[in-house]
């Protein structure tokens, strides 16, 4: 009888860690904690004066601070690891984009200011911080300093730099972020959990409403227009019309698990608006040479657990592909495009390995995966020793570089892209911008079904 090995118990342990029960008892750990320390309405929060996330974030916790009765502590950052940055001069002007466009969704101040931040404002702007952590009224002077210091007409203006007892505290502060298990700034900590900025608010609103610290028992949950509006307000587009033929493009990894989100997301948003969904799968980061430390894939793991759930996606049952089981997935990736089932075959590939525990890089598991998307086992087991994908591979990687974006999941359609499975809201408008474009310039006739041409449209 042959003994279980590493890759047999792995997503069993994966489903073990990822349970409910597991949650709940880990959770009611660090609320005795909690209560013993008299810390059961203690939020802390890190933020680092480089992080242009930091902005909104602080904004949101003022406002939900009026609802809920909770004492939020600052706590001022400033490392930014290179293991969790690989992209550092891309993630500086992708995150203030972002953070401008998640601050406009929700009628914040936007970090959008226009030239780059100095070495010496953002250590007087530091130094500030840790002096708004000592104050009473600390949460609205971090965000009057950060407004100032992110603003397009920013007024900012030099100070001392950090002490040595500044510099102290910053390193006790990063000891304490890396302690309790993250490593960046505009992240919250509360009962052993970490929220990453506004876009994951609403598990926070959750979390405090559970227990009993909302002032007002009948309000809704504020922070959940990234996910909560998809499609809501869809139209579906008939054939020929201009913005049903732009696809969207899907940049994605099979080993990311936001990457399977983000793709269950994108076939239901092409669906709704008719638009055909083009595929375009890189290498994960570890096969393309990046490093993905602990501490990330934990936090990563634990949190697409809690996004999964919200959106009723399964997940947590995991057999990672990475190695043989990508090399096998993306083998036979032309084969199902030439039948035209791409998405089937991608779909199941995806379950198997973050729902299902179905190890791809076995015969008996891909197996499973190949045919139950339609295709044929005994034509997809010749292929299977296939290199021609590695040439797309990267043709698709550069592809997604030339977005200005290096993670997946990453999405295109037209001119627009983004990245991150929460943030097909920014497709969905552009989306609908096209609609409106085309419907203003009259570049579309609906009664008919037909384009029309420049030269049709008369005055």
């Amino acid at each position: 009888m042959r003994l279980p090995v590493k890759a047999d118990l792995m997503p069993w342990f994966a489903r073990a860690f990822s349970s409910p029960y597991r949650h709940a008892l880990q959770r009611s750990m660090h609320k005795a904690r909690a209560k013993l320390r008299g810390e059961s309405d203690l939020v802390r929060v890190f933020v680092n004066p480089r992080d242009p996330f930091g902005l909104p974030l602080l904004q949101a916790l003022v406002q939900l601070q009026k609802h809920f009765e909770v004492r939020i502590r600052l706590h001022t950052v400033w490392q930014l690891d290179e293991e969790m940055f690989p992209e550092p001069a891309l993630w500086a002007s992708w995150a203030q984009q972002d953070a401008t466009l998640i601050a406009k969704l929700y009628n914040l101040t936007p970090p959008d200011r226009p030239t780059p931040l100095s070495e010496a404002e953002l250590k007087a702007a530091t130094t500030q911080l840790l002096q708004a952590e000592q104050a009473n009224d600390g949460l609205n002077t971090a965000v009057r300093l950060l407004t100032d210091l992110w603003s397009s007409d920013s007024q900012s203006k030099l100070g001392p730099e950090p002490t040595d007892l500044d510099n102290q505290t910053l390193l006790d502060n990063e000891k304490m972020l890396r302690r309790l298990g993250h490593y960046q700034g505009s992240m919250i900590w509360h009962l052993g959990e970490w929220f990453w900025g506004v876009d994951r608010l609403d598990h926070l609103e959750r979390s405090l409403t559970d227990q009993g610290l909302n002032r007002d028992a009948s309000r809704a949950i504020t922070y959940t227009r990234t996910w909560a509006d998809l499609t809501n307000t869809s139209t579906r587009l008939p054939d020929g019309h201009p913005a049903a033929e732009t696809p969207l493009d899907v940049f994605f990894s099979i080993r990311s698990p936001y990457s399977y989100l983000g793709l269950e997301r994108a076939i239901l948003l092409a669906k709704a608006w008719n638009i055909p969904l083009q595929l375009r799968p890189v290498l994960p980061m570890v096969m393309r040479g990046q490093s993905v430390p602990d501490a990330k894939k934990w936090y990563i793991f634990h949190d697409t657990k809690r996004e999964a759930d919200k959106l009723g996606i399964p997940y947590g049952f995991v057999a990672d592909p990475l190695g043989p089981g990508v090399e096998r997935c993306y083998a036979l990736f032309e084969y199902a495009r030439s039948l035209g089932r791409e998405i089937e075959y991608m779909l199941s590939y995806a379950r198997a390995v973050n729902a299902e525990g179905i190890r791809s890089e076995t015969d008996a598991g891909l197996k499973i995966i190949v045919e139950r998307a339609g295709l044929e086992w005994q034509k997809a087991e010749t292929l299977l020793d296939n290199q021609s994908w590695r040439e797309w591979a990267e043709v698709n990687r550069k592809a997604m570089y030339d977005c200005g974006l290096w993670g997946v999941p990453s999405f295109r359609y037209g001119t627009v892209s983004c990245w991150g499975q929460d943030r097909l809201w920014i497709i969905e408008e552009a989306i609908k911008k096209r609609v409106e474009t085309s419907s203003t310039q009259g570049v579309y006739n609906p009664t008919n079904n037909a384009k029309v041409t420049e030269g049709q449209r008369g005055n």
